[in-house]
């Protein structure tokens, strides 16, 4: 039905069934950050011609995939919800470096 390359793992598949609106709101806002990041690369970096490129194209099919899950939650009656904390991007933005130039950092 989806074009898997892999099988999906059973396990998945009952913690979805469990809350099949919160994966899709979950999976929608993870739609968006990427997007907006992508973005905000775009905004910190102008003069990277190739960067801002690729980012434009990134940033533009990652809010294709948010549109596309926010039809799935709509289909099914749900609403999206409010944007959840990650914890995990909290925890690798930790490793972020902060000194150096605008390139190095990049």
């Amino acid at each position: 039905m989806l074009g898997l390359k892999l099988p999906t793992d059973p396990r998945w598949v009952r913690l979805v069934e469990g809350d099949l609106q919160e994966v899709l709101t979950d999976h929608a806002w993870c739609e968006q950050k990427a997007a907006s990041n992508a973005i905000s690369l775009i905004v910190k970096h102008p003069e990277l011609t190739d960067l801002v490129e690729e980012l434009t194209r990134i940033a533009q099919e990652e809010m294709a995939h948010f549109g596309q899950v926010l039809e799935k939650i709509r289909a099914r009656g749900f609403t999206l919800g409010p944007e959840r904390r990650d914890h995990y991007v909290n925890d690798i933005l930790q490793f972020v470096r902060k000194d150096g130039t605008r390139e190095e950092r990049l």
